[in-house]
């Protein structure tokens, strides 16, 4: 989710421990610091974005690593700060931390929960990265007259309510879709919040020679399909391309990897397509390696976003 969800669910956190809310009590410092530590991984910008993108959600947003986290922010803070013990600020970084990987699980782009063990980043796909109703819900609680631990339990009661509803959304789009596709051998299917509008859903549909990639809204169920990619046949520069830096990072990356092989003049070029997230009639996280006439790689990059960035051959 974006820092400003993630502060907010942070201070609900503090706010289970009944104190006043204040910038100086260690409680909300530890919470709030918990809640927004995971993203920190944003330092790896500093060796490049290739290395970003390679971490981001990765070991950071894991269970033994937001433990490292709450343990430097509880270290810190009880260095400057005696009035709370150790473990009680431990406990409440580690409380802050948490709740920041279980809402990065529930959006889109995930969070590698299990790293090392599951590198994968793992999403049950509810919730885009910013959701405005979810913050709206969690503000307007803040505005009531209760006591602190109470706007708390009522915030994660209602944000608890409102992920319910999108789970009943969810349910009856993914429904509506497989008797859509009822004819079709459907393999693999997914369906995640539309990145443009809110009460629609993207989907992929993975059929046996098949990707269908559209949007189907969960009120009207209208459907429409963007693009079909056929399944690319065996080659031995495709399993090159898997076997690349570039090619293992789409697939840890991306439950839905795409590999399109061209031939163009004297070169092969393999595009590589992050499926999920379809925009303007193009994907926006794609990679593309280029093979000379003796089936070399001679160049790669990785586009996401519009900045493309060149990959060590």
């Amino acid at each position: 989710m974006d820092a400003l969800t993630h502060g907010i669910i942070g201070i609900a956190v503090g706010g289970l421990s009944g104190q006043p809310l204040s910038y100086d009590n260690p409680i909300y410092l530890a919470a709030l610091l918990g809640s927004q530590a995971p993203d920190f991984d944003i330092l790896a910008m500093m060796r490049g974005g290739l290395s970003y993108l390679r971490q981001h959600r990765a070991a950071s947003h894991s269970l033994p690593g937001i433990i490292v986290w709450a343990t430097v922010i509880a270290a810190v803070l009880h260095y400057f700060i005696q009035t709370a013990t150790f473990a009680s600020l431990l406990s409440w970084a580690l409380a802050g931390a948490l709740s920041h990987i279980v809402m990065d699980y529930f959006n889109t782009h995930g969070a590698a929960l299990f790293w090392p063990l599951i590198p994968q980043r793992l999403s049950c796909n509810l919730l885009n990265v910013f959701d405005p109703f979810l913050v709206i819900i969690l503000l307007s609680v803040y505005g009531t007259n209760l006591p602190r631990q109470q706007v708390s339990l009522v915030s994660f009661i209602a944000m608890a309510g409102y992920l319910l509803l999108r789970v009943a959304l969810k349910y009856r789009t993914t429904h509506c879709l497989r008797r859509r596709f009822v004819a079709f051998k459907i393999k693999r299917l997914l369906i995640m919040p539309s990145l443009e509008k809110f009460f629609c859903w993207d989907f992929i549909v993975e059929t046996t020679g098949h990707y269908v990639i559209g949007r189907i809204s969960s009120l009207s169920q209208a459907l429409r399909v963007s693009s079909i990619l056929p399944k690319q046949l065996y080659s031995p520069i495709m399993e090159h391309a898997q076997d690349t830096m570039l090619g293992k990072f789409f697939t840890i990356f991306s439950p839905f990897t795409y590999f399109d092989l061209k031939q163009q003049g004297g070169s092969t070029k393999v595009e590589i397509y992050d499926l999920r997230y379809f925009q303007q009639n193009n994907f926006i996280h794609r990679g593309m390696m280029v093979y000379d006439d003796n089936n070399n790689l001679c160049d790669s990059y990785v586009q996401s976003y519009g900045r493309k960035l060149k990959i060590p051959s």
